[in-house]
């Protein structure tokens, strides 16, 4: 693998490493898996990460792990418009939506986002 989009953290991460080829690229978005147990910094997902082996993954393959926040991009958001817009709307780009049928059942729903237990896109329909 060349490139993984890092959102999730944890054992994706984990899994994730050992496959990266020499030189791959790891943009760091997010750690999903390591919010619901207490943030960055606490946590057995958190200790995980900081074991040897895993660093000892990105060394040896000499990978390069960035960074990356989109508010430091909104300059560029209408050319993403512009692009992604089309290729969703002709089906080049696909997206997955679970829909939870009304608040009451948000913090289920956000229970579950952290425990990774929705497909795509979470979203809360207010009925």
């Amino acid at each position: 693998m060349d490139i993984y989009f890092e959102n999730v953290g944890g054992k994706v991460l984990e899994a994730v490493l050992p496959l990266m080829n020499t030189n791959g690229r790891i943009p760091l978005c997010g750690m999903i898996a390591w919010y619901n147990a207490g943030g960055l910094g606490s946590g057995a997902e958190m200790q995980s990460l900081t074991t040897p082996r895993l660093w000892q993954s990105i060394l040896v393959k000499h990978l390069s792990v960035n960074g990356f926040i989109i508010s430091n991009h909104f300059d560029r958001y209408p050319d993403s418009l512009r692009e992604v817009g089309p290729a969703l709307a002709t089906g080049q780009v696909r997206h997955t939506e679970d829909i939870v049928e009304g608040l009451e059942n948000a913090p289920a729903a956000f229970k579950g986002l952290l425990q990774g237990g929705n497909t795509g896109k979470l979203l809360v329909k207010i009925t």
